[in-house]
């Protein structure tokens, strides 16, 4: 989970395991230590200019890394750290912030890199002992010297959706866990019994009175989207980094990224206005192709009212590589967003690459 993301947590299940289920523990599977000596040289620690995360090697020979694409959103550059090493650039192959997954490169990869494999989340089920590793905020460690964390715990439950947040994708597919992950920890691999990666920690769920609850997404949901995201395919994510208007944590990411002037900000939010506003939006994107600018905020996609990232998402995905879509929103008069006073009107036409 990056810094920018903050859901965490819920009660941990007290379950008793009487027999062998696919993904349960073995008499013959490895000890945690030698699941976590195997795995931790092969999770990366993915260092962006706003925020931190993890990810994990899953193609050794190609330096391919895959992360959350809410850890690297709004970042121009993006370094790892893969074991006791020195940060090294990485570029991004593909991202699509409405699986929040993308896929990472390192330029040089060294030639003892590791991988992680993937297993079956279909074969988890619920108590299996899982573990996550990752780079969680901590202290007295700065992001180059930080060790990998290990946690374990037991599934909760082994298939879930959610839409935790108004600025998150809904989430098809997920494993609800009890193996603690803090912010920071996102992007980083959830491994079953035998140390294979079953899942993608991304979430974490906290309120009053809850704690404990963790969700990563299925690896049976990200794998198969990965050859694609490694291949360049960017359909679902034309270059911004957005942010619903109503999000509470927009006054403060406001703050993180250097808005000039948040007074004025707080007088646009004060207007009233419902839709997702783009904090940034990446220079030769398809977003930056149709005029769009950081401050902007995008009230219709397609024809569809969108007050939350899920329902960017959802025209998105429901359409083609190649296909205009037209879009309409009001300029904020913040940020980049100097085409207009701010609460004038605006529409543009964006034009969606790839061919999912």
């Amino acid at each position: 989970m990056s810094a920018r993301v903050t859901g965490v947590a819920v009660g941990v299940l007290a379950a008793v395991l009487t027999s062998w289920s696919p993904g349960a523990a073995r008499a013959d599977d490895p000890s945690p230590k030698e699941v976590y000596e195997k795995a931790a040289p092969a999770t990366v620690h993915v260092i962006g200019k706003y925020g931190a995360g993890t990810g994990f090697v899953y193609d050794a020979d190609e330096g391919l890394i895959v992360t959350n694409a809410h850890v690297i959103q709004g970042e121009a550059a993006l370094k790892a750290v893969v074991g006791e090493g020195s940060p090294v650039p990485v570029r991004v192959l593909g991202s699509d912030p409405c699986e929040d997954l993308a896929v990472l490169k390192l330029t040089s990869p060294q030639e003892d890199l590791k991988e992680l494999k993937f297993g079956k989340s279909d074969d988890v089920e619920t108590a299996d002992t899982v573990m996550a590793l990752g780079y969680p905020a901590s202290l007295g460690e700065t992001d180059v010297t930080q060790k990998v964390a290990f946690t374990s715990g037991a599934v909760q439950t082994s298939k879930v959706g959610a839409t935790p947040l108004t600025s998150l994708p809904n989430y098809p597919s997920l494993i609800q866990h009890s193996a603690t992950v803090n912010p920071g920890n996102s992007g980083g691999p959830l491994l079953n019994a035998k140390g294979e990666v079953v899942g993608i920690n991304t979430l974490g769920y906290s309120d009053e009175g809850v704690t404990g609850q963790f969700y990563a997404i299925s690896s049976d949901h990200a794998e198969p989207k990965l050859a694609g995201l490694a291949a360049g395919d960017t359909k679902n994510d034309p270059g911004w980094w957005l942010l619903d208007m109503s999000d509470p944590s927009l006054p403060t990411t406001f703050e993180e990224i250097g808005a000039p002037d948040d007074k004025a900000f707080a007088a646009f939010q004060k207007q009233g206005v419902d839709g997702v506003m783009a904090l940034s939006v990446t220079p030769q994107s398809q977003a930056a192709k149709a005029n769009l600018g950081a401050g902007d905020v995008l009230t219709t996609v397609k024809g569809e009212p969108v007050t939350s990232v899920a329902e960017v998402c959802d025209v998105l995905q429901s359409t083609s590589g190649g296909e205009k879509l037209p879009v309409d929103g009001v300029y904020s008069g913040t940020l980049d967003s100097t085409g207009g006073k701010a609460g004038e009107e605006w529409t543009t036409e964006l034009v969606l690459e790839g061919k999912s």
